[in-house]
């Protein structure tokens, strides 16, 4: 069996990079290679298997730190991230005895042979709206990041592999760099057996990891314009949770909603299967967002998504088409006005969800794990002929 070798920083934090992580470790070793997983700190799997689902576990496993630490969006923790990931990568690239895959290439976008850019490149968030900092001190460590890394980067650039056509325009205009587009895979199997369901509540639902930079105060003040319905924001949280979490739920009561706003944190997946199948309607409110599984999770399960008019969910899940797919909006008020419009009418809202779940097929597993497979072979046959496995 040939060597793969798929590096990412740490899989204990449990969103979208670590699902798509997983995801090419499931297709590698189905497809019968050897997979080794490298992280910084050692994976908790059984935690990750009560968030996600089933996962299909590597051949092997190495990492730096026998504890679990969870990288957040912090600068502290992002300098330490910042400075271990390239090491590890390093380290591996010297055998040059395997396919090096970085499912994190949106902080190191060198030394190994693919890079897959899960979101705005840290490294472009000071010029790029990303929810990240924008202080002098993050532009300046930005700054002095790039000034470190160039010299790796000319010698040993990875080819790129962007979540969406959103990342892909990113990349090419900020950094001339060509990338190919493959989409995050979303198991829409799980999912498509609830969009048969006839009874829906007037439930609104949003899932995202709690930051600041992902605009969940959006939710309450929308909620406060609504009446009618009600808000569930499931999420993730860890130790960088804290402060977002905390503001929320002090602004939730402040604006007096919290009779119609739950939170759920670090729900199991099935309660979040669960909510899905209830919910008639997913607002997202990130307007940077990369891709958004959560939002095609939310399609395929029979809800009508509410996007921000910008980023991936706009630009590559709804095509840009007001009305086709789901909605977008600009600003609380309209996002509002929509989830009344749509609460009101349920005829049109079985309409969109129906269009919505057909939608969300375009973005399946099986689709993925078949364009990860015809990269990876590419590059495997690429470094066979060379002689470097030899």
């Amino acid at each position: 069996m040939a060597d793969i070798t798929i590096v990412h920083p740490s899989l204990n934090r449990g969103g979208g990079a670590e699902k798509v992580c997983l995801a090419f470790i499931e297709a590698l070793a189905s497809a019968g290679y050897n997979v080794r997983l490298a992280t910084i700190d050692r994976t908790v799997w059984k935690m990750l298997e009560e968030r996600i689902g089933k996962i299909v576990r590597p051949n092997r496993e190495v990492y730096l730190i026998s504890s679990t630490f969870t990288f957040s969006l912090d600068m502290l923790s992002q300098a330490a991230a910042s400075a271990l990931f390239p090491f590890i990568l390093l380290l591996l690239k010297c055998g040059r005895e395997e396919v090096l895959i970085n499912t994190y290439g949106d902080l190191v976008d060198y030394l190994a042979d693919l890079a897959y850019v899960n979101a705005i490149p840290v490294r472009l968030s000071h010029k790029v709206c990303s929810g990240l900092p924008n202080s002098f001190t993050w532009k300046a460590a930005c700054h002095m990041y790039n000034n470190v890394v160039s010299s790796f980067r000319s010698s040993f650039r990875s080819q790129l592999i962007a979540n969406s056509r959103f990342i892909q325009r990113i990349l090419l205009k900020e950094w001339g760099r060509d990338s190919i587009v493959i989409y995050p895979p979303v198991d829409i199997d799980v999912f498509a057996g609830m969009g048969r369901k006839a009874k829906r509540e007037n439930l609104v639902v949003s899932v995202s990891r709690f930051r600041h930079g992902k605009k969940l105060d959006v939710i309450p003040r929308v909620a406060r314009l609504v009446e009618g319905a009600e808000f569930i924001i499931a999420g993730i949280s860890d130790g960088a949770s804290k402060a977002a979490l905390k503001d929320i739920s002090s602004l939730i009561k402040q604006l007096r909603v919290n009779d119609r706003v739950r939170i759920l944190v670090n729900q199991p997946f099935e309660e979040y299967i669960d909510v899905l199948s209830s919910a008639s309607l997913y607002l997202h409110t990130q307007p940077s967002e990369a891709f958004g599984i959560s939002v095609v999770e939310a399609m395929a399960a029979g809800c009508v998504p509410i996007v921000p008019r910008s980023g991936g969910p706009w630009i590559d899940i709804l095509d840009g088409v007001q009305g086709l797919y789901g909605f977008s909006y600009s600003n609380e008020a309209e996002a509002a006005n929509l989830i009344k419009t749509l609460i009101n009418d349920e005829g049109l809202r079985r309409e969109v969800a129906a269009r919505a779940s057909r939608r969300s097929s375009n973005f399946n597993k099986l689709i993925f794990e078949r364009r990860v497979l015809e990269v990876v072979d590419k590059v495997y046959g690429a470094k066979n002929r060379t002689g470097i496995f030899q």
